[in-house]
């Protein structure tokens, strides 16, 4: 809405423009100002209501929704054909996730290329201390690191 399409007349109601006539030949509108404000107020949304609507296959009880959807996702998943239903969302482990985000590859040997096993996870803050802690008494103070590097330009089949 433009503002120059809203003046106030003399008596004090507003007018508006229409950018487009009505088939009519309707060109502006007048409203009294409360009234203007209650057509404004009408199209604000309600709070904490979801904005899209899904309609057709994609809303949420169609038939062939799952089929249609990447997750499977539907009312109708468990009567699809094995073939049709695509495979759910599956979340990346930790080790997965460094690979993808830091360029790190956990799972294999930086010394002879050979397939690493994780074997335990260690969260506790002091035995990770007392951990690092010998390295340093032995002298492995250093740990290997990955070079990140630079990330090269977005790819322009993705603008």
């Amino acid at each position: 809405m433009s503002v120059e399409r809203l003046p106030l007349t003399a008596q004090g109601q507003v007018r508006y423009r229409l950018k487009t006539p009505y088939r009519d030949g309707t060109t502006d509108i007048l409203l009294e100002p409360l009234d203007f404000i209650a057509r404004l107020a009408a199209l604000v949304p309600p709070p904490r209501v979801h904005l899209t609507r899904y309609h057709g296959v994609f809303a949420a009880n169609a038939a062939l929704r799952a089929a249609i959807t990447p997750a499977g996702r539907g009312s109708k998943a468990r009567s699809c054909t094995p073939e049709m239903a695509t495979p759910k969302h599956v979340a990346l482990n930790w080790a997965h996730r460094l690979k993808r985000v830091f360029g790190i590859e956990i799972e294999q040997c930086a010394r002879c290329g050979g397939r690493l096993e994780v074997i335990a996870s260690i969260e506790e803050p002091e035995l990770i201390e007392r951990i690092l802690a010998h390295r340093r008494e032995r002298g492995e103070d250093t740990a290997p690191t990955a070079s990140l590097g630079a990330r090269g330009p977005p790819q322009a089949s993705l603008l």
